[in-house]
């Protein structure tokens, strides 16, 4: 599975070889995980890049 991730600053390529079980497990890590660091700022920094991961990996599985 290959994905590119975009954000506002940057853009990479990035390739995954995952099986189906491994690729819900990751999209439930995505949608379930909630940051504590307890830093506001940071927490959503880690929110904003699991949901651009989330659209990602939906997005490549798609087209499969």
């Amino acid at each position: 599975m290959t994905t590119t991730i975009h954000d506002t600053s940057i853009s990479m390529h990035i390739e995954f070889d995952l099986n189906q079980n491994e690729l819900e497990a990751l999209l439930r890590h995505c949608q379930t995980y909630k940051p504590t660091s307890g830093d506001v700022r940071e927490d959503r920094r880690v929110q904003d890049a699991l949901e651009a991961l989330e659209e990602a990996l939906l997005s490549a599985n798609a087209s499969h």
